[in-house]
């Protein structure tokens, strides 16, 4: 029942009373009090004929047009009066002098929308700015109006194209969806030595050989068989990867969630997704050994930008590359078993493949494969005394078993990439001969430029990856062909 309504009921039932009262003979004073409660109905029934007061007695209604909808700026409408048509001026509601504390507080919620959407226009490229914690803020303040307005403000805050759809957006949520991925973390198997810049470090193959001492047997007695060690030098040359996002500081206001945390985090994320991924396909050589033009492993990288001088996988020498380059591959398509991943590769190693070695493998090759062989035993059956890795899931005859998405399943029957393909592979690696060479840890800076209100955030690592032993040296093993 509305207010008017109400009233209305409210006052013919005390007239009722005040006849029966006069009937009955009551006294002055009773019939004076009950004429005072008439006359006091009455003026509530006229007042709810051209709308309540608003709750601290300013009255709001003279922002409603004759259609009964709010005028939300200052206009003129032309009405009947008198016989005659005249026009009539009706203050904006968003416009004209607050009336009270609920009309000041609209009009600064609806100028801080309009604010933000305005410098939001310029980084949306067109797109209709979204500003969705103003949006809900003024809602609530809708939906809080003085009676005397609160439902021609509903009509004119209506989710009607031009009508106040733009001011009722959809239903947000204060957390970010992100798609499943395979965490990261194989960078964390290798230690990290720290140096001060390019360096060169020499190596020594331990070639010394010893011979039995034969007896002095003469005076002129022959000398001690010698044998020479042979020396090398490798240079070290930590490698800079950067990625940077220009941020409107409009945006970072508006944002339903924190944005720029969360862009600090992806940016992080992203310098260790492009390190990891050199880790396992990167390559040196002019011509890559995988076609990186088309390779937008696991969709992670886009589709524009591939291939070029500055694509991360041309950083250092991966893995798979060392592989190929070391003539260390082999062919597993007949032999897709754990048997084989501990005679083709591990055994492959020789001395290497120990305790110390590592198996990596694609998430398809271990559900698919080795999660499926008795020989594996997964963590919760390695013990509680087991030492486990980063990442580490499984382990075959004691070598930890770690699964990265750096590994992919759409590799050609060569092993490579070559754009078509449905394969995958497995590495087994000797983990004491590779280190990361790192001048500068990652890091995250944030700098923010005011004469065109933008935050710049750029993430920075310099390091290399890379084994010292000789070009002969069985550090690292790649079957491939699995999954065919």
């Amino acid at each position: 029942m509305s207010l008017q309504e109400y009233t209305k009921e409210a006052a013919h039932g005390l007239l009722r009373e005040f006849e029966q009262a006069k009937a009955a003979g009551l006294t002055p004073d009773n019939i004076n009090r009950l004429s005072t409660q008439v006359r006091e109905l009455q003026e509530k029934i006229a007042l709810s004929g051209r709308g309540p007061v608003a709750a601290d007695g300013h009255d709001l209604s003279q922002h409603i047009k004759s259609d009964g909808t709010v005028a939300l700026t200052r206009s003129v409408e032309k009405v009947s009066f008198g016989g005659r048509v005249i026009a009539r001026e009706i203050p904006g509601l968003l416009d004209s002098a607050p009336a009270d504390e609920w009309h000041k507080d609209f009009r600064q919620a609806a100028a801080d929308r309009s604010l933000a959407r305005l410098f939001l226009v310029s980084s949306k490229r067109g797109q209709q700015p979204s500003t969705p914690i103003l949006d809900a803020k003024l809602l609530s303040l809708a939906a809080s109006a003085p009676r005397s307005i609160r439902g021609a403000v509903e009509k004119a805050i209506s989710d009607t194209a031009g009508s106040g759809a733009e001011w009722i957006p959809d239903t947000w949520s204060n957390q970010l969806y992100e798609e499943y991925y395979t965490p990261a973390g194989i960078d964390a198997l290798f230690p990290v030595v720290d140096v001060p810049g390019p360096i060169v470090i020499p190596g020594i193959s331990d070639t010394i050989r010893p011979y039995i001492k034969g007896k002095v047997s003469q005076d002129d007695p022959s000398k001690y068989i010698a044998s020479t060690p042979t020396t090398s030098n490798t240079t070290i040359d930590p490698v800079g990867l950067a990625a940077r996002v220009l941020l409107d500081d409009a945006a970072t206001e508006d944002s339903i969630i924190p944005l720029l945390p969360e862009i600090q985090r992806r940016l992080a994320r992203a310098i260790r997704d492009a390190y990891e991924d050199a880790m396992i396909n990167g390559d040196t050589a002019a011509t890559h050994q995988d076609a990186i033009a088309s390779w937008n492993i696991r969709s992670r990288w886009g589709a524009s930008g591939l291939g070029g001088s500055a694509d991360h996988r041309r950083a250092f020498l991966g893995l798979r590359a060392l592989a190929y380059d070391r003539t260390l591959t082999v062919d597993q398509s007949a032999g897709q078993t754990v048997a084989k991943v501990m005679e083709e590769l591990l055994g492959g190693l020789g001395e290497r493949g120990n305790m110390n070695a590592v198996i990596l493998t694609s998430p398809e090759v271990f559900f698919k494969k080795m999660l499926t062989d008795s020989n594996v035993l997964t963590v919760d059956k390695l013990g509680q005394n087991a030492t486990l890795l980063n990442g580490q899931l499984a382990a075959i005859s004691g070598v930890p078993v770690v699964m990265t998405r750096w590994l992919s399943s759409d590799l050609a029957t060569t092993g490579l990439y070559t754009a078509t393909g449905a394969y995958s592979g497995v590495l087994a690696v000797a983990r004491e001969e590779f280190a990361h060479y790192q001048r500068r840890a990652s890091m995250v800076e944030v700098d923010k430029d005011i004469t065109v209100g933008a935050y710049n955030l750029v993430a920075t690592l310099r390091r290399t990856f890379k084994t010292l032993s000789g070009s002969s040296s069985a550090v690292v093993r790649f079957g491939y062909k699995w999954l065919g």
